[in-house]
């Protein structure tokens, strides 16, 4: 009886192995293919691209270096600076005046019919998060990181949530071909 059961379990063993390999195939196929479409995504640029500079750890304006990245990147926009002066740094006195700031920016490239945004950040996380709202439904924001080697590096991009047949956005490029 036992010696049954002993080679039934190496069946169901020897069997379970193919579902594990299909979900594993499946999704490096989607990291694969999402890694693919976000390499795209960086190197298209729309029609009337903005930066936009954030600079408000104290080290003052950072529009320089966003300019110099951008030159290199061979992308030509124009750049909106939000910075406190060198050594100045965000607190909760001031950051309601800085979002009020950061909104005339928005309102600002709305007007100017910008299609999409770079964004370069060096404020506090807290910060990030109100600047993430702010921007949230509004047109393509390109997220840049000042990488550990000095250098910026893009991160995401934000869209819209993705409602199946609904919007275009980057994960129903991914979604789609598997729907």
């Amino acid at each position: 009886m036992w010696e049954f059961v002993g080679r039934i379990s190496n069946i169901v063993q020897l069997v379970s192995v193919f579902p594990w390999l299909f979900t594993a195939y499946f999704f490096w196929r989607r990291a694969k293919r999402y890694k693919t479409l976000l390499q795209q995504e960086e190197q298209a640029v729309s029609n009337v691209p903005f930066a936009i500079a954030i600079g408000l750890i104290g080290t003052g304006d950072i529009s320089g270096q966003v300019s110099q990245f951008l030159k290199n990147k061979n992308l030509q926009m124009g750049i909106e600076p939000l910075f406190l002066p060198s050594g100045q740094g965000i607190t909760k006195d001031n950051m309601q005046d800085l979002l009020h700031k950061l909104l005339k920016i928005k309102s600002k490239l709305t007007d100017k019919g910008a299609t999409e945004v770079h964004l370069f950040i060096a404020s506090p996380v807290a910060f990030g998060v109100a600047i993430g709202a702010i921007l949230d439904n509004w047109i393509p924001v390109k997220v840049y990181h000042k990488s550990h080697t000095g250098d910026y590096e893009f991160w995401t991009k934000l869209h819209k949530g993705y409602i199946p047949g609904l919007d275009h956005s980057l994960l129903k490029d991914v979604m789609d071909a598997e729907l």
